[in-house]
């Protein structure tokens, strides 16, 4: 047995004042009686109260003793340590993704998880380690192999909770890897997910709660209005009655009602919004999660790309951009030089000296450019192999080529076509500007013939159209996200729902922004020829992981804990102390009131 406070042990020098109250004389009065009847029970009364006799049996005394004591062991809180963290290395896994603020009497569950690791570092052996790992979207290693409470405590306490999702896919590889060639070791997972795991106990925070939320939102222009499509659920065992308030900016434009049954969900659609690029929906209700009774949706603008095509004459590849509403397409079969002020430029088989600087570039059937890529000559078509990249999305590339370029291979250009292991396709990011560039006239191959062209001219344009605004708009709290920089953009920010202003760029090109796990409208801030030019996008709760707060109870109910540990490694009994203090002192009462 063990003790979690055994300073406490001191109030057992309570037990001299009960003692020394058995010995101490009380003070004589004289009564008439009317009978010596009870003369030998007053006598006998008179020597057990004779002062500092030697100590005679005496039940009720006895009694008081043991009733002090047990309450002093309460005080102390004893437990009994299992053979499962006898260990000489221990790892605790605390969870601290969305659901574990789930508040359950006014504590969340992180808050109560926090508090038992904090009790077992209290208690580590002395010779023993723990290494803590906290379980978010990514797994962190918070401190490996420590022994030393202090920092142990501190490093805990240090720890917040977040906006994310969990990710124990990650976490179990993590945890393989660290215990390999590990022995004597135990794991500890504070979660309120399932995890299956050998050599786990899995301490389960959960108990049934209600959580109301907004489960999705979307928007779109129409015309000149706004329309948003808002689905809400209720994950609990009650039907609920509440208002959605709908915000266009910060400005409410309208309040609905909405009355949601017992585990179900419902669809409702607002139109006629005023045209704004941030929509707000907000569920007005107290429950056991409020992180995802507010969602945020940014709205893309239609706003016209300048597209700039230099060709000889390319009808299916006119044809092909022409399809996109959204490009103001401007064609020409002369090279201009020192030509600027558009989105895009395109170039198919014609190329002036030097490239423009202020868009994105889409090279078709190249030369040698230098400083860009070289050019080692035609050949014919070998076999064809591709690599996964967005630009071949829903593109079926089985095509036939009479001849092809072979493309080098520069250092900011990934390639993602290949003849003969040669790179004839690639795309990249020089500077701050996009390229991708194909190593054949489409003229020579029956790819314009089928219908996967226009998906890959429409693949290319997305994503060299993207600069000026925003392609990504919204992510999960903890994903990271690719900013679109303008190649115009002498600097770029990033300002937080907090407030938080970060440079991000330059160095460019921009890497991926990674503070993503506050929910809320991200501002994209680009200087543009001193002009800042702001784009948004929306970081929200992945409710498909972390709202349903009571799944893995659903699922636990389901499971057998026989074969699946689910017990802590420590059992408390405080508690059965205190029950039998209280059981000593009705004894007591009860002794008394016989006349002992």
């Amino acid at each position: 047995m063990s003790f979690f406070s055994p300073m406490h042990f001191l109030f057992l020098l309570g037990t001299i004042p009960i003692i020394i109250m058995y010995l101490l004389k009380k003070r004589h009065q004289d009564f008439e009686i009317s009978s010596t009847f009870l003369w030998q029970r007053a006598v006998a009364d008179i020597e057990a109260n004779a002062p500092w006799q030697r100590l005679r049996k005496n039940i009720l005394l006895i009694l008081q003793l043991l009733a002090f004591i047990m309450l002093v062991f309460f005080l102390v809180k004893p437990y009994l340590i299992s053979s499962t963290l006898d260990v000489d290395n221990l790892i605790v896994v605390l969870d601290k993704s969305l659901s574990m603020g789930t508040l359950e009497d006014s504590k969340s569950r992180f808050e109560r998880s926090k508090e038992d690791i904090d009790e077992i570092i209290d208690n580590l052996k002395s010779n023993g380690t723990l290494t803590l790992i906290t379980m978010g979207s990514t797994p962190d290693v918070i401190i490996n192999k420590s022994g030393d409470k202090s920092v142990l405590s501190r490093k805990l306490k240090d720890i917040d909770i977040s906006n994310e999702a969990d990710n124990p896919e990650d976490t179990l590889s993590l945890i393989k890897a660290m215990t390999k060639d590990l022995e004597n070791y135990r794991i500890i997972f504070y979660t309120d997910k399932n995890i299956d795991m050998d050599n786990a106990i899995v301490k389960n925070t959960w108990s049934n709660q209600s959580n109301v939320l907004i489960e999705s939102l979307s928007c779109k222009q129409v015309n000149n209005s706004i329309s948003a499509l808002v689905q809400v659920r209720n994950y609990g065992n009650t039907d609920v009655k509440t208002d959605l308030i709908i915000y266009s900016e910060d400005e409410i434009y309208d309040v609905k009602e909405v009355e949601l049954k017992a585990n179900d969900s419902k669809k409702i659609y607002i139109e006629g919004m005023p045209m704004s690029s941030i929509v707000k929906a907000e569920l007005d209700v107290e429950d056991a999660l409020m992180a995802d009774n507010i969602r945020y949706s940014v709205v893309r603008s239609n706003q016209l790309q300048k597209v700039l095509f230099t060709t000889s004459g390319n009808v299916f590849l006119e044809k092909a951009i022409a399809l996109n509403e959204n490009i103001e397409l401007y064609k020409t079969n002369e090279v201009l030089s020192d030509v600027s002020g558009y989105d895009l430029y395109i170039y198919d088989g014609l190329f002036p000296k030097e490239l423009p600087k202020d868009g994105n570039i889409f090279i078709l059937n190249p030369n040698t450019l230098e400083g860009v890529v070289d050019v080692s000559g035609s050949m014919n078509q070998g076999d064809i192999t591709i690599h996964d990249d967005d630009l071949l999305r829903y593109v079926n590339f089985d095509i036939s080529m009479s001849k092809v370029k072979a493309l080098s291979q520069p250092g900011w250009a990934k390639p993602f076509m290949f003849s003969n292991d040669k790179a004839i396709a690639l795309k990249g990011e020089k500077e701050n500007q996009r390229f991708v560039i194909v190593g054949f006239d489409i003229h020579d191959t029956d790819f314009p013939l089928k219908y996967d062209f226009p998906i890959f001219v429409q693949n290319v344009l997305d994503y060299t159209l993207s600069f000026n605004t925003q392609r990504k708009t919204e992510v999960l709290s903890g994903e990271d996200i690719n900013i679109d920089v303008s190649p115009k953009s002498s600097e770029v920010y990033v300002e937080t729902p907090d407030r938080n202003r970060r440079k991000v760029g330059p160095p460019f090109p921009v890497a991926a922004f990674t503070d993503t796990d506050g929910i809320g409208v991200y501002t994209i801030e680009q200087i543009i020829d001193d002009k800042v030019n702001k784009n948004f996008f929306a970081s929200n709760v992945n409710t498909i992981k972390e709202s349903n707060v009571n799944q893995s109870i659903r699922a636990r109910d389901k499971l057998n804990t026989e074969n699946n540990v689910k017990e802590k490694g420590m059992k408390n009994l405080k508690n059965i102390f205190l029950v039998l203090a209280l059981l000593l002192l009705v004894v007591e009462w009860v002794v008394y009131n016989r006349g002992y």
